[in-house]
């Protein structure tokens, strides 16, 4: 059993994993994967989440926030400009651990760059999630590993992963729980 609710604005008591990318990068589909089931509204258009979502899985320790995309979505600028505002309060109040996803085959782009630069100013921890992962050949995955290693060396971690054929899904997975185990610790 899992529960899904919509962020407002008070405090969680348990930490929390947070999915951001540009817009129809596919959080959502990443989401249901890592969730094992479909939880989150899927689309090809971008801007389809349009608030910050938490989920509540029965069996984990902490919780997961889709976040609104940026960049390009069918909506106004004035609503993408609030859901920044929203995402900057959401990030700065809970201090999630934050997925930024990206395409694999792309270089690194200005807008994963500039909100990067915005994690590492607020002091948030941050892993570098390549998806679509199924797309490249070995000789495109090793360049796209270099390049995005260089492009974001503040990373925790970085994987690769396809959230259509499930490939480094299992690892992200025990990676976070590792993550958040050893913070316990501290």
């Amino acid at each position: 059993m899992m529960r899904r609710y919509r962020y407002e604005n008070k405090p969680l008591m348990k930490p929390v994993v947070a999915l951001s990318g540009r817009s129809n990068v596919g959080k959502s589909s990443l989401l249901n994967s890592l969730l094992g089931t479909r939880a989150a509204a899927v689309s090809q258009s971008p801007g389809c989440t349009r608030a910050i979502w938490l989920y509540e899985p029965h069996d984990e320790g902490f919780l997961w926030a889709d976040l609104p995309g940026y960049g390009y979505a069918t909506v106004s600028q004035s609503q993408r400009h609030l859901w920044r505002r929203e995402t900057l309060a959401f990030i700065r109040q809970v201090r999630p651990l934050v997925c930024v996803l990206i395409d694999s085959r792309l270089p690194p782009q200005e807008l994963d760059k500039a909100w990067v630069q915005v994690l590492q100013a607020e002091g948030i921890p941050y892993i570098l999630v390549a998806n679509k992962v199924d797309k490249l050949n070995q000789s495109q995955r090793y360049h796209q590993q270099e390049v995005l290693s260089q492009a974001f060396d503040g990373a925790v971690w970085r994987i690769f992963v396809s959230a259509r054929t499930q490939a480094g899904i299992p690892s992200l997975k025990a990676w976070i729980k590792n993550y958040f185990a050893s913070q316990q610790e501290l």
